[in-house]
């Protein structure tokens, strides 16, 4: 299974993680053990391709609130496939979940990619920008009319390190890999 295919998976799998509303949003998202201890129970698989998914699973989706200023964070292997920028027929879900919040929003809304520090920085860059206009794009079509501006950051500002002792970090470069998108507002 690719790991947009397992992204996909996960994402109809923690459909209910992804909010379409202000009160749904103050529910706590599940934990990652507890996401892989759904994943068991509906007898998935335990490990794709490999890969342990107890140990691999990145949130769906995160939220910070810093003054007036909110900030979603969505994973990017949930809205693309690897090294894409089209958005995942999960990600639309994600997406209109977040627009419906951006209806009330005042100031600027905005909306940053990020990538991994795996290949060229330069393409990087563009992969990341590419990203942030494809979900500008689906925010503003799902938002009606509000504007959003996107911005490709890279590799800059790594939520965790990519590598470990000298080694790779599939889980860093997971969380790395994501989109964020400000807004003020409701």
């Amino acid at each position: 299974m690719t790991r947009a295919a397992r992204g996909v998976a996960l994402a109809l799998l923690l459909a209910g993680a992804s909010f379409s509303s202000p009160a749904a949003a103050a529910e706590p998202q599940p934990t990652g053990l507890e996401l892989a201890e759904s994943v068991e129970a509906l007898g998935i698989a335990e490990s794709i391709d490999g890969i342990d998914l107890a140990a691999s699973i990145v949130p769906l989706r995160q939220e910070r609130t810093q003054g007036s200023i909110t900030t979603v964070q969505i994973s990017a292997d949930v809205l693309f496939a690897f090294g894409a920028a089209d958005l995942t027929p999960a990600a639309r879900g994600v997406i209109a979940g977040v627009a419906a919040r951006l209806r009330g929003a005042t100031g600027e809304v905005s909306v940053t990619g990020y990538t991994d520090s795996v290949g060229a920085p330069a393409d990087n860059l563009r992969l990341s920008q590419q990203r942030a206009e494809s979900v500008r794009a689906e925010l503003a079509r799902a938002a009606g009319g509000v504007q959003i501006k996107a911005v490709g950051r890279g590799e800059a500002d790594p939520v965790q390190p990519n590598t470990k002792n000298g080694e790779d970090n599939p889980e860093g470069r997971a969380e790395n890999r994501r989109v964020e998108i400000s807004f003020s507002g409701r």
